[in-house]
């Protein structure tokens, strides 16, 4: 008997249904494959998990638990529950939010406005940077590399 073989016979082996010349190769086969004799151990393994939950009795408080479970849907209060609140009160706390951001970036932008008069020119701002900030030199500096190449 080869593996193939074995594989389609191992609920009658295990059962022992085979016809005795069948089963006799199947028992010397299994003694002399390995992976056939662990598959066989492994299904003895599920064989008897399938019996042992086959004999277990039911959850005696599965009743109890549903029952329960009715009774809470279909005997609510009345009143408002938490759901509800939170409900209600999720959109005026997303629009008070965003009232407040709106009123703080309003107020922080009134006192950042400065007169247009005030302002430097732009070629007066881009010397002052280029003088205190050593840009100039750089700027140098690249213009010598460049024609260097």
């Amino acid at each position: 008997m080869d593996c193939n073989q074995f594989k389609s016979n191992v609920f009658a082996f295990s059962e022992k249904t085979l016809e005795k010349d069948t089963y006799q190769a199947a028992e010397h086969h299994v003694s002399t494959c390995i992976s056939c004799s662990r598959l066989l151990s492994e299904y003895k393994v599920l064989a008897d998990i399938m019996e042992q939950e086959k004999n277990a009795g039911p959850n005696p408080f599965a009743a109890t638990r549903i029952l329960q479970r009715i009774e809470n849907e279909f005997y609510k209060p009345k009143g408002l529950t938490s759901k509800a609140w939170m409900r209600v009160l999720q959109p005026v706390a997303i629009t008070f939010a965003l009232m407040t951001g709106i009123l703080i970036g309003s107020y922080t932008a009134r006192q950042d406005q400065t007169p247009v008069n005030k302002m430097a020119s732009t070629s007066e701002n881009i010397e002052f940077l280029r003088s205190n900030l050593f840009i100039s030199d750089f700027a140098d500096e690249d213009k010598l590399l460049v024609l260097n190449k």
